[in-house]
């Protein structure tokens, strides 16, 4: 993978300059892991002189959470605007959640790589686990609230929160699985999955 400036923008551009650093913070974290990422390798892959990293960022630290939050925030856009396009059905909605977190461009290697790290690493950086609770609580509550609508639009009981949360982790536990071997979880098995899940709540005989 290699990392341009956006188009349109000029090398000298500062909010330019510090995409193009947070994109290659996480080109790095997909090549070598969160743990192993320097400033070396980000200035590297940025084409960028490490000292200028100190004048967008704190440290090293600071400018990989950056890397983690635009990748969240960017998996959370396009599966927004696929659950939109759903229309108004709830369970459309969470039909076209599953679709949408395993097709493009939510589920890229990189969006994948850095997710498995974010899972991997929250729990010895403190903030890494704030961020990392802000993102699922949020998510959690939106899908328990399609699952509790679902339910009732199809007249079935259902214990929305458990649903939300085994919905929400099987999509994490396929995207870090597939990080870990994408021979075995493709990333159509693991879109099938996440179907199959929904089919066995909303599809009863």
């Amino acid at each position: 993978m290699s990392v341009k400036p956006a188009e349109g923008t000029r090398s000298r551009d500062p909010e330019a300059r510090k995409r193009k650093l947070i994109d290659a913070a996480i080109v790095s974290i997909g090549e070598i892991g969160y743990n192993d990422v320097t400033v070396d390798t980000i200035s590297e892959t940025a084409g960028i002189s490490r000292g200028l990293i100190g004048h967008y960022f704190k440290g090293k630290d600071q400018l990989l959470l950056e890397a983690v939050k635009t990748v969240a925030a960017e998996i959370g856009a396009s599966t927004r605007k696929a659950v939109s396009a759903a229309g108004e059905d709830a369970v459309a909605r969470l039909y076209a959640t599953a679709r949408a977190s395993f097709g493009k461009p939510a589920f890229t290697e990189a969006h994948a790589c850095v997710w498995a790290a974010l899972a991997g690493n929250a729990g010895w950086s403190p903030e890494l686990t704030q961020l990392y609770h802000e993102l699922w609580t949020g998510y959690r509550e939106a899908l328990a609230r399609l699952f509790e609508r679902a339910a009732q639009t199809r007249g079935i009981e259902l214990d929305a929160r458990l649903a939300a949360l085994t919905f929400t982790h099987l999509i994490e536990g396929l995207w870090v699985g597939w990080v870990a071997d994408s021979t075995e979880i493709s990333r159509q098995r693991a879109e099938s999955a996440c179907l199959t899940y929904l089919d066995a709540i909303f599809k009863q005989p």
